[in-house]
């Protein structure tokens, strides 16, 4: 009787506050990094994933009306609220997992792209060297190279160009050796030189890194699985363990 007292009034006003609720949620509520998601995959505003989320969670508080019979059971109404949390939160942890799986990428492939323009920066200069490298650019570097090279057409001594190269992955290794490949821009061919090496010897030593984490990432994801049939293993063992212990004491009180 206590549940139902405290179920009507709160139905009543979430239907009467409805649009009112639905503006709070779409306004004020998500998650601090979900712009920063949002900005990488650019085929989607705040606004539009606000209202298709909240419009997914929100279909599932229909089950709501099912308390009644259930006699407003509370496993109900949590596993109810539960789902609805879940499905609120899932477009969130899509683009997470896609920004994080790109980011991992880029700072696998962009030290492998920035060696290529080292070679091709020995027989041309710093823009051609853009230019020519586009066709064996990885995939995930091609919008933005296509980017740097239009703007540098335009403005050829906008420094902006090189710092916002991939800004949105926040990577400072990029930062540093785009500010690298902006001095080899400008400065005479004997000093430019100078600034290769110096970005030849960063760039050797991300990619060893680069390698060594994969590598750590590999191992750990192979340790996990092995784990699996030595959990599986325990797990018989501790349920072949309770069946001899009940069976002793069963024959115990036998006795």
């Amino acid at each position: 009787m206590m549940s139902a007292i405290i179920f009507i009034p709160i139905t009543a006003i979430v239907f009467l506050f409805e649009k009112s609720i639905r503006n709070f949620f779409i306004s004020y509520v998500y998650e601090n990094d979900l712009v920063k998601y949002l900005n990488f995959d650019n085929k989607i505003d705040l606004e539009t994933f606000q209202v298709n989320r909240y419009s997914k969670s929100g279909k599932n508080l229909i089950l709501l009306v099912l308390l009644p019979l259930f006699n407003f059971n509370l496993y109900l109404l949590f596993f109810i609220l539960a789902l609805t949390y879940i499905t609120y939160k899932r477009p969130y942890w899509k683009h997470k997992k896609m920004y994080e799986q790109n980011l991992a990428l880029v700072r696998y492939q962009f030290p492998i792209w920035l060696r290529q323009i080292q070679i091709l920066l020995h027989n041309n200069n710093v823009i051609n060297s853009l230019i020519n490298s586009q066709e064996t650019a990885p995939t995930i570097i091609k919008k933005d190279l296509k980017l740097l090279i239009n703007v540098l057409n335009e403005s050829p001594n906008d420094i902006n160009a090189f710092i916002q190269f991939m800004d949105y992955f926040k990577i400072s290794e990029i930062n540093r050796a785009m500010k690298l490949l902006y001095r080899c821009y400008l400065i005479d061919k004997n000093e430019s030189s100078k600034q290769l090496n110096r970005m030849i010897a960063s760039t050797t030593k991300w990619i060893r890194q680069e390698r060594l984490q994969r590598q750590k990432d590999n191992l750990s994801y192979f340790e996990w699985i092995g784990i699996i049939p030595l959990f599986g293993v325990t797990i018989i063992f501790l349920v072949i363990m309770a069946n001899l212990i009940i069976n002793l004491f069963g024959k115990g009180v036998g006795m």
